[in-house]
């Protein structure tokens, strides 16, 4: 009994993927045109691009949750922070909790440079104990060192510090015998941010700080130059796969494809301006991988349907593969957007933003195996390699049949062996049989030159159909 499997696109569906390539590929130089104005429009009006994270753009981070009865308007939040004095403030509400909110600025320590001098002179001017050596503190870092000829004492020192505007916490540090080191951990932007906010918004306004980082400027810039060199690094690696596992002329397609889904969810996070971060750089190239997954597919059916059918054109070729394919792409990418649909509904923080980026790069991706990789390969064939092999073009086709050629009878069968036709031996033979029978004694001899002659065309090793030049 045959087994009955379901397929989503019944079978013998013929749609003309390469004809209507064009109207698609239209529409992607759109979608991209529009990434781009985007992305200029938003550096023109914001300063950036992109809405780059603290790992980019360097800075400090605060996740604050605010008292549960109060109602605080998040533009009172950003009035209060500019009043502080923080540089680029920037406050939004987090949708998916309860009064919370997120603040951005763009300083990366809760002291500058001559605040710490400041505190410096305070320590030298502590009656209990005398510095050995000048104070050690680089800017924006969070911990001052002091090393002492004598020991301090840590309350009377850390109040010293916090009077000068050193806030933190005064600890023994580690250094030699004769030496008494001490290290103050200075309090960190969120609780900076916190203490301004309780000021000025009224005491008990921000109840805790959910979560906070800091990430400096000269770091934030190399994490973006590491995040798009792993971008370019992954694409070469995937050419070079692709055409070692195929053929060169299959690795273009590829690699534009890909270019292609990156550039256009990079254009939707542009058009969205949600927070590009490292979460993004891990979504993009995990859209990369699963997008070749699928191109891959597409290529090698059309590898195999080229190989089975060497005298159709490959643009027909190429057709049926995509059509052969359609259902399988179609089940498999839908049944992951599920998935991410639910992480994106579900989800919260950045792990929303990855399921954002996912859903985006899942759909462009299966647009761009269909409509992208295989018309590009398409036209590499017919620019770079005019149809060699079997790899014929309409073009090419037509053309080698308005040369002169033309196919055999469906009955003429061409002898391997000698390379003439099957029906042209066996009339030769007969005639030859013909001959001898009216020169032989007797019905041995006729059966002898008859059965010689009749075995010549079974002697012959294959025989297969195949074209015959016109003469």
């Amino acid at each position: 009994m045959a087994q009955k499997f379901f397929e989503l696109i019944p079978p013998g569906t013929r749609f003309p993927f390469v004809k209507t390539a064009k109207y698609f590929i239209a529409l992607s130089f759109v979608l991209m045109v529009i990434s781009i104005a985007t992305m200029a429009y938003n550096f023109s009006s914001r300063g950036a691009a992109l809405n780059f994270g603290i790992d980019f753009a360097g800075g400090s981070s605060a996740r604050l949750q605010l008292a549960p009865g109060k109602d605080v308007p998040i533009q009172d939040v950003r009035e209060a922070l500019d009043a502080a004095g923080f540089e680029s403030a920037s406050a939004v509400t987090v949708p998916d909790a309860d009064n919370q909110v997120i603040v951005h600025v763009k300083d990366v320590a809760s002291i500058d440079m001559a605040t710490a001098k400041g505190c410096e002179e305070a320590v030298n001017a502590y009656p209990k104990a005398k510095l050995k050596r000048p104070m050690s503190y680089q800017e924006g870092a969070s911990k001052m060192f002091f090393v002492f000829e004598s020991a301090p004492v840590y309350s009377e020192l850390e109040a010293l510090l916090a009077k000068a505007g050193c806030d933190g916490k005064v600890d023994k540090g580690t250094g030699k015998q004769d030496e008494f080191p001490v290290e103050l951990s200075l309090i960190g932007i969120g609780s900076k941010i916190q203490d301004e906010l309780n000021q000025r918004l009224g005491a008990g306004t921000v109840t805790a700080i959910v979560s906070s980082e800091t990430v400096g400027a000269k770091v934030g810039s190399q994490l973006k130059a590491d995040g798009v060199k792993s971008l370019l690094y992954a694409l070469g690696f995937i050419f070079l796969y692709v055409m070692l596992r195929f053929d060169l002329r299959f690795a273009p397609g590829g690699i534009v494809a890909l270019a292609h889904d990156a550039f256009i969810t990079v254009g939707a996070f542009a058009l969205t301006w949600k927070e590009f971060n490292l979460q993004t750089i891990a979504a993009l190239l995990t859209i990369v991988g699963y997008s070749i997954n699928d191109t891959i597919v597409v290529f090698d059916r059309v590898r195999e349907r080229v190989a089975l059918s060497r005298d159709t054109p490959i643009e027909e070729t190429t057709d049926i593969a995509l059509n052969e394919t359609l259902s399988r792409t179609i089940l498999t990418s839908g049944t992951t957007l599920l998935v991410v649909l639910a992480t994106w509904a579900l989800g919260s923080g950045t792990i929303k933003d990855f399921a954002f980026a996912l859903m985006i790069g899942i759909v462009v991706g299966t647009y761009s195996s269909l409509f992208i990789a295989c018309p590009i390969f398409l036209w590499v064939n017919r620019r770079f390699y005019g149809g060699e092999g079997h790899l014929l073009t309409a073009d090419d086709a037509a053309a080698t049949v308005d040369a002169g050629t033309v196919l055999a009878a469906d009955n003429a069968e061409i002898d391997e062996a000698t390379g003439r036709a099957v029906g042209d031996l066996r009339a030769e033979a007969a005639a030859k049989a013909g001959g001898q029978t009216s020169g032989a004694e007797g019905d041995a001899g006729k059966g002898q030159g008859v059965g010689a002659e009749d075995d010549e065309p079974a002697k012959a090793s294959r025989r297969r159909r195949r074209q015959r030049p016109q003469s």
